[in-house]
């Protein structure tokens, strides 16, 4: 099979996730659409199965637009037709096939089809007859899989050919290793924009130039412009560049945090988060583009401390106001130009102009077969001028063209626009304008419609169907249509996403609709709907799932409508917030979010008095355990003290054993190391009763640790055994890796030093870095540290122990964190050993390059690679 042609320049490679539409009937296919599924992701590529295409009543304007952002169409064919909707001559499958035009494809028949419809018949006799398209024959699901693997990996491979790209051949410098690419995909063109992609790319260039903000009113195009600048600056940089959204983040003290996460940064310990963001970019070259500042322009300080303390660092900020910075060069961004052209423009001189190229484009995207003709062109021109040449506004009047030709859009925008007049006069003129057309496109929608829009505004970085139903509390199908009526709109859009569909507003659109549901009394409660639809959220994706990152994922795509429900709980009822924090709590360590969860339990804490018994045992054990993680010793005893207060007067037994576990990790603290065993067992027992065997291994962990602080090695050795057994069934990596961690050191403790016993226990702790992620994470890297130090000294090699020792001083200084209450006998006792086995000059030096080490190199020296970067100052 020769696949077609066109679209070779535009074929991206698979890192960027290129996208494959796969279109076929439902029912009769869904195992052949399982298959392809799986081996278009085999490739990393992206696999579009859009599950409405193809159905009864299908949104046709939902499957175009996953067929529109889709790269290569494969369609998969056997026996239905598939349903013809209503005016239409052609059933959903064959106008998937037909606006796949263009694009790559791929088809594959299924055979024997006894039973053949008609519609079907034809639709490949014309493929027959015309030989523009080839297709491939298969019988089985395994054949099918092989086909499309082939056929994918050979499309790519002759588009990158032809398309004479080259993957680069110089590897990159542990210092300025590129960061994964977090720049969003954009589906539609930018017009008029060249100039200022040049000149914002030429200031950010400029050796003198640290900051450029971006200005101007919402829907001017600042966020889309400052995307194109970084793909621009993205070839020209030794590194990605980052992309941070903060349109969700309502906190100057969230912002920090929210760049750490997109950096890469680990946030772990109570050490300020700004002096672990000037360590980690101290030394790299990065360009942060930082998207819709304006509402938390108080973190400009922070950011003029990272510019002064990171002499690689560039900022490119999206603001509607200027930050006030000495380092910042504000670029207004200005409308697209619209020069007059006088009252009768030609087709050329029209479409020569950006703004009425995005009208266009846009109006396509509506209806297929608009274009630019004599007798309309002046018509589109002066609407593109009475919008002032502001790109969202001509989106939302091209959304209009579906309805009414361009003359009468003119005639209804210009008198709409003259009823409605200025706007506000604390507004920008452009600001008023826009306004004014929102309102326009708002009041051509239907109660429903306008109902729908207005509890949307409650959302965060968009929702799902299932949370708009919820929110909406309309049945799922009439909220379906609703959707597809507003996406036609042009006010709200589909994000594709491994996941299905997500839908968005443009935060301009986010604002007006908020002002809509302030006015609409029957809407009061969707800030109460919205609150109880994440709250179940959180709770029925509660951890474990077989695969822990999924889950995660899963909580971080919802994280900012979390946030907006807790915020909400905050004022309205507090009594679910402290099981939420609980839920919550694994998410944070995952994900490096304690210190956002450290604010929320610190603003919940004063009111702890006001909830009942049961509340406030989740409240202080979240406190509890976010208080260990991070070192926070006083903390810990305090937390430690309430729940002893409350332990045994609680009616629910997860709480008592969770309680149970959290005091074993605080008691040692005290010294009180019989305590910590005894409510360590109380909570194994409880957690098996339960069967909660991740809670199970957390406990069984802190026994085998215990135990191992006492120097009972066989009781140690059986449950850390049983640690990684649960943590392998459960598809936990953390608890598979600290248990093999533990695991690999308890022979030399016991003194089994034995060559063989040392080389196993030296393969165990390499397997354990492997799954534990520990370039991540200085909790996991210090545990994987001590345990190479405990081999290094039993192979008699102080010097090794001692850099390694000096390693686990540094990084946990850096990040300010302790040792665990249970390890830090021990961990002192291995410091002396160490010690005593150099003379003390040696053994200075040695801990002393081992503090410099960054975390990086640290666990590469444990594998036996070269330790090459010192830690930055």
């Amino acid at each position: 099979m020769t696949p077609e042609q066109p679209r070779a320049a535009e074929i991206r490679t698979p890192d960027q996730r290129l996208r494959v539409f796969v279109s076929s009937t439902l029912g009769e296919l869904a195992d052949e659409r399982a298959a392809v599924s799986r081996a278009v992701t085999s490739l990393r590529l992206a696999p579009i199965l859009f599950e409405l295409g193809a159905r009864p009543h299908p949104p046709q304007e939902l499957y175009r637009a996953y067929l529109a952002q889709s790269d290569i169409f494969v369609g998969i064919y056997w026996q239905r037709y598939g349903w013809v909707g209503p005016g239409m001559d052609i059933s959903g499958l064959e106008d998937e096939f037909l606006l796949s035009e263009g694009m790559p494809r791929l088809l594959y028949i299924k055979t024997p089809a006894p039973d053949r419809e008609a519609g079907l018949s034809a639709m490949i006799g014309k493929l027959q007859t015309e030989g523009t398209t080839a297709y491939k024959s298969f019988r089985s699901l395994r054949e099918l899989a092989r086909l499309v693997r082939d056929d994918l990996a050979v499309l790519l491979s002759e588009r990158f050919t032809n398309g004479g790209t080259a993957p680069s051949t110089t590897p990159a410098t542990a210092a300025t290793a590129p960061v994964s690419r977090t720049l969003p995909s954009v589906s539609t063109a930018l017009f008029g924009r060249e100039q200022d992609i040049e000149a914002v790319a030429a200031l950010l260039e400029d050796p003198d130039v640290r900051l450029v903000t971006l200005t101007g009113p919402g829907g001017i195009g600042k966020t889309r412009l400052a995307i194109a600048v970084g793909e621009r600056m993205e070839h020209r940089l030794s590194t990605a560049p980052v992309f941070v959204p903060l349109a969700s983040i309502g906190r100057p003290e969230l912002v920090l945090p929210r760049i750490a996460a997109a950096v890469g940064a680990t946030i772990e310990g109570a050490r300020p988060i700004l002096d672990v963001l000037i360590e980690h970019l101290a030394d790299r070259p990065t360009l942060l583009v930082l998207d819709n500042l304006e509402q938390v322009t108080a973190v400009a300080p922070e950011l003029d401390a990272l510019l002064t303390r990171c002499p690689g660092l560039k900022i490119l900020a999206t603001s509607r106001t200027v930050l006030r910075l000495r380092a910042e060069n504000a670029y207004a961004v200005e409308p697209l130009a619209i020069p007059s052209l006088g009252t009768n423009p030609t087709v050329e001189q029209a479409a020569a102009l950006p703004p009425v190229q995005l009208f266009v484009e846009r109006a396509r995207a509506v209806r297929r077969d608009f274009a630019l003709t004599a007798s309309n062109a002046p018509a589109v021109a002066e609407i593109c001028a009475r919008l002032d040449g502001l790109p969202l506004a001509i989106e939302l009047a091209a959304a209009r063209i579906r309805l009414l030709d361009p003359a009468a859009l003119r005639s209804r925008l210009g008198t709409r626009l003259d009823a409605l007049g200025a706007g506000p006069v604390d507004l920008a003129e452009h600001q008023r304008t826009l306004r004014a057309t929102i309102e326009w496109s708002v009041d051509l929608l239907d109660e429903p419609e306008r109902d729908l829009l207005a509890a949307l505004s409650v959302f965060v970085d968009g929702w799902t169907l299932e949370a708009a139903v919820a929110v909406a509390g309309v049945d799922e199908n009439r909220t379906l249509d609703l959707l597809d009526s507003l996406s036609g709109h042009s006010l709200v859009s589909i994000a594709l996403t491994d996941s299905g569909p997500r839908f968005r507003m443009l935060e301009t659109v986010k604002e007006f609709s908020t002002e809509l549901a302030s006015e609409t009394p029957r809407l009061a409660d969707i800030g109460a709907r919205h609150a109880t639809y994440f709250l179940e959220f959180v709770e029925t994706t509660k951890w474990p799932l077989p695969d822990e990152k999924a889950w995660a994922e899963r909580l971080e795509t919802e994280e900012g409508n979390i946030r907006e429900a807790i915020g909400w709980l905050f004022v309205h009822d507090i009594a679910p917030l402290p099981r939420t924090l609980r839920y919550l709590w694994r998410f944070w360590q995952l994900r490096d979010r304690m210190s956002e969860g450290r604010v929320w339990v610190a603003d919940l804490m004063p009111r702890v008095a006001t909830l009942d018994n049961h509340a406030q045992a989740e409240l202080w054990l979240t406190a509890a355990m976010t208080a260990l993680e991070v070192g926070d010793d006083d903390g810990a005893l305090k937390t430690a003290e309430a729940l002893e207060r409350l332990t045994g007067n609680l009616d629910d037994p997860y709480v008592e054993s969770a309680t149970q576990l959290a005091m074993s990790w605080a008691l040692p603290l005290r010294g009180d190391l019989d305590g910590a065993l005894a409510a360590a067992a109380a909570s194994l027992q409880g957690f098996r009763q339960q069967d909660e065997p991740f809670m199970a291994a957390n406990a069984a962990y802190t026994l085998g640790m215990l135990e191992l602080a006492r120097s009972h090695y066989e009781l140690a050795r059986q449950h850390l055994s049983e640690v990684r057994s649960l943590g392998q069934r459960l598809g936990s990596n953390w608890l598979t890796a600290v248990s093999g961690i533990e695991l690999s050191t308890i022979g030399v403790e016991a003194g089994e030093v034995e060559a063989g016993r040392l080389d196993d226990a030296q393969a165990l702790l390499v397997e354990s870095l492997a799954g534990a992620s520990a370039e991540r994470s200085t909790l996991t890297a210090t545990f994987c540290l001590v345990a190479f130090a405990r081999l290094a000294l039993a192979r008699n090699d102080g010097r090794s122990a001692a850099v390694a020792l000096g390693a686990v001083a540094g990084l946990r200084e850096r990040a300010g964190l302790l040792a665990w209450p249970m390890v830090r006998s021990s961990e002192a006792d291995l410091r002396a050993r160490v010690e005593a086995s150099l003379d003390q000059a040696d053994f200075k030096a040695a801990f002393g390059e081992g503090s410099g080490l960054n975390l990086r190199d640290a666990v590469s020296m444990i594998r036996g690679e070269d330790a090459t970067e010192p830690a930055a100052e």
